[in-house]
């Protein structure tokens, strides 16, 4: 008899129909069966070119003590509220417009992994990783996708069908750099 939109928030209830339809989709694995470069070093990162979790990982990323060299292209997203899902849905398309034209060129390659990076918040303000559209998305990119969104107590929709969740972008930095 208990009403689980009073117990459970709409939110989290929310939050569980995304996850339960993902499932039934067969959506959940998706990205994990992509194979990942050895030494991914071309990346697409999706962020808030004025974050601080952005700037982390730059720095991080690019002042490795090994001398390791990374190519990273910005895609600039809003990062939380309620346009933050279609905004990183559009830098998604972005990148997939940005690898058609490097398909085209010379060199004839695109990106190793695209990045979807957020520092920390409040709970609300991390809710938008959690939104079916932008899972849908994110589980059917063509290419590896690695969320670093929040602290290691956050776990949203989005890191259950990326290809490799990470808990903070600085680990995204770390994990990039210990795979060179």
């Amino acid at each position: 008899d208990i009403d689980p939109e009073y117990s459970l928030g709409v939110k989290e209830l929310e939050r569980q129909r995304t996850i339960e339809r993902l499932q039934r989709e067969g959506l959940m694995g998706l990205q994990r069966e992509l194979p990942m470069s050895a030494l991914p070093y071309r990346l697409a990162v999706i962020s808030a070119e004025d974050a601080a979790g952005y700037r982390d990982f730059m720095r991080h990323l690019h002042e490795n003590p090994y001398g390791f060299s990374f190519e990273t292209e910005l895609y600039p997203a809003l990062m939380q509220g309620v346009d933050c899902p279609s905004s990183i849905i559009t830098a998604l398309d972005a990148v997939l417009d940005g690898m058609q034209e490097c398909a085209a060129g010379p060199q004839g390659s695109g990106y190793d992994a695209v990045l979807i990076l957020r520092g920390g918040g409040a709970k609300l303000d991390l809710a938008c990783f959690d939104d079916y559209e932008l899972a849908l998305n994110i589980a059917q990119f063509p290419i590896p996708v690695i969320v670093g969104v929040g602290h290691d107590h956050d776990y949203h929709v989005a890191d259950m069908v990326a290809h490799t969740p990470l808990k903070t972008p600085t680990a995204v930095a770390a994990w990039l750099n210990e795979r060179m």
